[in-house]
């Protein structure tokens, strides 16, 4: 094979050996790629049987084997990982943090049927949190619902997302963030709205905050793994976070806190990648070295 067969090339002996192959057309698929590149190749018999080798010119051998490589990994073909499950268990669930979750809201909605101005001064409220300087609001929104079926949907939401949270990151750290990111989120919506009114309460940004850093976690874990795969796989997780955040939480009835929703699991994504991320990180320091 030649590119250019005007092009004088150097004597037999002297071209080197770029490539092995098992067959014929392994041999010439990859000369098609040195041939792409301008230079010149030919397939010869190998010494050892059954196997075929490419051969270049010296001077570009270096640059065409680089090529060559890259080649071969990129028409690899895509093995999912063995998975163990023991990434899976290096966490407990952390079902007594989110008992104590559950009786934290069932305690603040029967403090609200006993005390009605209750929602006034500890809703989530843009003007009390920016204009007044109430900085407690976008945390203390999260406790506050309008009624029970609002408060049971948003402890079915929080039990399973926190309960899949905890074996992700711990049980502490991940309710630290969950809160953390439907605080963020409140915030944000706040400073958004403001100088307008807007008010809101429910647990919903927390739940979704949860949904978030499970997404982003699960992104941080595909890039430390270094498989190599399609964009699309490697944000598999966010795509279908984004689709049940849109199926959940995008019922626009004039009720539903949407932006709420979509900064507190965005904040949970941002939140979910650095501390997967460094649990990543953690996880492979632990491992001790084989001896």
């Amino acid at each position: 094979m030649n590119s250019n067969p005007n092009t004088e090339t150097p004597p037999e002996e002297d071209w080197v050996h770029v490539g092995r192959y098992p067959s014929l057309d392994q041999a010439y698929e990859h000369g098609l790629v040195v041939l792409a590149m301008g230079e010149a190749c030919r397939v010869t018999e190998s010494e050892v049987p059954g196997e075929w080798e490419l051969q270049a010119e010296p001077h570009p051998a270096p640059k065409i084997s680089e090529e060559l490589d890259a080649y071969g990994r990129e028409a690899a073909p895509f093995v999912i990982p063995a998975w163990s499950g023991k990434e899976w268990t290096r966490h407990p669930a952390g079902w007594g943090l989110t008992g104590l979750w559950v009786l934290v809201l069932l305690a603040v909605f029967y403090w609200q049927d006993v005390d009605y101005k209750l929602a006034d001064r500890a809703a989530s409220s843009s003007v009390g949190f920016i204009g007044r300087g109430e900085w407690w609001r976008p945390f203390t929104g999260l406790f506050l619902h309008a009624d029970l079926a609002h408060l049971m949907g948003n402890l079915a939401g929080g039990v399973v997302f926190a309960g899949l949270v905890a074996r992700s990151v711990g049980p502490m750290v991940g309710w630290l963030l969950i809160l953390g990111c439907g605080t963020l989120g409140n915030a944000l919506v706040s400073r958004l709205a403001y100088p307008g009114s807007f008010v809101s309460l429910g647990a919903s940004t927390a739940v979704f905050a949860a949904l978030g850093i499970l997404c982003g976690a699960g992104v941080a874990e595909v890039f430390h793994e270094r498989v190599k795969m399609p964009w699309m796989r490697i944000f598999a997780p966010l795509f279908a976070g984004l689709v049940i955040l849109g199926w959940l939480g995008g019922n626009n009835d004039g009720n539903t806190d949407i932006l709420g929703h979509v900064f507190g699991f965005g904040s949970g994504v941002v939140a979910g990648i650095a501390t997967g991320a460094y649990e990543a990180r953690r996880s492979e320091i632990r491992v001790p070295s084989a001896t």
